[in-house]
Parts: structure tokens; sequence; C-alpha cells
């Protein structure tokens, strides 16, 4: 009569088969630590895609959906570590074996911890990237940058401490080791420790934020970045400085950016043949160019005739332009500079350039021509005709049109 014990003894003897050393029954077991790692990646992931779905806007599920999607290779490692140090044990395999795979997997899984935790910073910094985009103030696009490299610091210190503990390094004792030489670190490391206050300060006061245009000393050009230990700005060149926060607390600092309005100073030169009339039609045109263009202050501008030139009379134009960035600035230049070269045509004012004329004396029998001399009562009449009283000057308060002064 069959044993009928012999098919499971036949399938033990099977399992306890050695092949390369390793018995059938634990390659088994390693398979099945393989399926369930896949599963519960595959798990993770579905189950993060659908609260995707359900709990975030559906503008951000294309963003959320690629920062799962780089986060699925740490985490693989993640949980391939973590299966090897519960399940490896149980498969019986030689102590010096099990205690390679042990340190193997708790640095695997230490260093896929640390993974795992930079994308989910860089996630989290994104989204907020994003967000501070979408916003009208620039102190959160600068606590970004500095929020992810806190971050990142923060779980390489995790992963130091787990490392340490992992080679059975004593932490307290190597705390207090740094405590002891923390005065010598403090000394090497002044110039790190200054600009660390620096941008602390920077944070603190906002002297500038990022996008603003600043001048410190030399440097010219547009804040890109606050970190920690420098600020870094680009300049009209497209070159990239590196300055040390100390030094951007301890210069003076001209913040371009911050002023409410800009100050638009040129001089208008005209013919010196355009007849007074016309000067003061043309002065009082461009001052009501000034009123109408809403880009423009039109409480505080100074629009007269400035001096005479070489060859030309000077109008001074004194204004002040109302915009965030250059681009606005110079677009409100042009408007306003077009207006003014439009204003000349209508009113057939010339603009002069640099000349030089030659007078050449026609004589009369070989004397020079000169004005006829004039009696000293005619001068005195002429002279009183410009008083105040007199007829002949044009007073401020007597303008061709309105004036469009900014009083």
């Amino acid at each position: 009569m069959p044993d009928p014990d012999m098919p499971s003894n036949l399938v033990l003897n099977w399992l306890n088969e050695s092949v390369i050393g390793i018995e059938i029954w634990q390659f088994i077991g390693i398979g099945v630590m393989a399926v369930i790692i896949v599963v519960a990646r595959f798990a993770i992931i579905f189950a993060l895609n659908q609260a995707i779905t359900r709990r975030t806007p559906a503008d951000r599920h294309e963003f959320w959906q690629h920062e799962v999607r780089r986060l699925q290779r740490p985490l693989l490692l993640m949980l391939g570590a973590i299966t090897l140090a519960i399940g490896f044990p149980v498969l019986d395999f030689d102590p010096d074996v099990e205690n390679v795979v042990e340190i193997f997997s708790n640095f695997a899984s230490t260093f896929a911890g640390v993974l795992v935790g930079f994308r989910l910073v860089d996630a989290g910094a994104d989204y907020w990237k994003q967000v501070a985009e979408e916003t009208d103030s620039k102190l959160d696009d600068q606590l970004v940058p500095l929020a992810r490299t806190s971050g990142k610091i923060f779980v390489g210190a995790i992963g130091a401490v787990f490392v340490l503990q992992n080679l059975d390094v004593n932490i307290t004792s190597l705390i207090a080791g740094l405590g002891l030489g923390g005065l010598a670190v403090a000394l090497a490391a002044q110039d790190t420790l200054k600009n660390l206050l620096g941008g602390a300060t920077i944070l603190a006061d906002k002297p500038f934020q990022v996008g603003d245009w600043v001048i410190v000393g030399d440097i010219e050009g547009t804040v890109e970045q606050v970190g920690f230990r420098s600020t870094r700005i680009r300049t009209f060149a497209d070159s990239l400085i590196t300055v040390p926060n100390a030094r951007m607390t301890d210069t003076a600092v001209n913040n371009m950016g911050q002023r409410t309005w800009r100050r638009y100073y040129t001089t208008v030169g005209i013919a010196y043949h355009t007849d007074p009339d016309r000067i003061q039609a043309f002065v009082e045109g461009i001052r009501a160019t000034v009123r109408s263009n809403q880009q423009m202050r039109h409480d505080y501008y100074i629009v007269e005739l400035h001096s005479f030139g070489a060859s030309s009379l000077n109008i001074m134009v004194y204004t002040f332009i109302g915009a965030s960035n250059w681009n606005e600035e110079l677009r409100t230049r042009h408007v306003f500079n077009l207006d003014i070269i439009r204003l000349a045509h209508e009113l057939q004012v010339e603009f002069a350039f640099p000349t030089q004329t030659l007078h050449i004396a026609s004589t009369v029998d070989g004397a020079q021509e000169v004005p006829a001399p004039r009696e000293r009562s005619d001068l005195g009449r002429t002279v009183d005709d410009f008083a105040p009283d007199g007829q002949a000057g044009q007073r401020s308060d007597d303008p061709i049109t309105k004036g469009y002064d900014n009083g």
C-alpha cells in the first residue's frame, strides 16, 4: 500500500534541494519578495494617482502626476530594501550572508529614504513656486528656494544620522565632540556665518525682492535669487553675479525697482528762427501731452524754455513715469516722444541739430553795413514794452492756451 505522505515528502525533498548553494524554497522566497515589492509599488502609485484625481484641482493633475512619476524609482528602491530587511532573515541563510544583506538593506533603505525625501521636498517647492508666481508679492518667490534648500539639508541630516547609527557610531559622543570643536569651526567659518546672518537680515528687512532692479556698488542688474549665503544678480549684459550676503548688508543698495515714479529728463532743441508764439505753443503742447498720457505723473512736471544753446533753443522736459519695470518705462517714453514729434510737425516747429552758419557781411563803398543808430528815448520805450505794464512781453500768466501747467 502506497504511503499517503509520499507526495508531500517528495515536495519537501524537492524544496530542500540545493542549486548553487541555495535551496529551492529560498529561491521561491526571494521570488515572493520580488512580487511583494512590485505589487506594493503598483498599489502605492495607484493610490497616489487616485488621490490626485479626487483631491486636487484639475489644472494641477498633470503637475502632481509628473511628481509621482519622479518618485517611482526611489520608492521602488525603498520598498526593496525594507522587504529585504524583513523577509531575508526568514529564508534562513548563512549568518554571514544575513549580516551582509542586513548592512546592505540598511544603507539602501537610508539612501532610498533620502531620495524620497528630496523628491517630496522638490515636489512641494515646485508646487509653491507655481503658487508664488500667481501672487503679486515677491517675498514668497525668494522664500521658495530657501525652503527647498532647508528641506534638503534637514532630510540629508536625518539620513546622515541613520548612516552613523548603522555604523555603530555613538551620536551623543559625536555631538559632544562637535561642541568642543565648535569654537574652532566658528573661527574658521566667520565669513560663512556673516553671510548666513546677512541672508537672515535680507529676509527680515526686505531691502529688495526677487525681480527688483538694484545697484550695489559697481554691480547693476535684476535680483534673480536670494540664498542663505549669497544673492544672485543678473546683469543687463546677461551675466550672473553672485554677491555674498555680507556685502549686500554692508553696502548701500540702490533699489531702482521700488520706485513709485521713474524720472524722465530730456532736452528738446528747436531751431533759432522759431518765432516766440510758436515756441510758447510748442511748450504748452508738450505739457498737454504729459497730461494726456495715463502712465505719466500729472501733479508734478516741468516743461519750459530752458536755455540758449550753441545751435538750438533748448526746452527742458522734466517728467515722471509710472512703470513697474524697465520695459514699461521704455514703452511710455516711446509713446511720449512720438507725441512730441507729431506735435512739432503740426506746429511746423523744426528740431535743431548742431550747425555752423557763416555770415558774409555786405558792404557799401567798402564799409560794413550796421544797424542804424536809435534814439535813447526810442530804446527806452522798447524796454518799457517788456516791463510788467508793457504789452510786448509774453508773461507766464498769459499763455496761448490753458497753459497745462501742473499747478
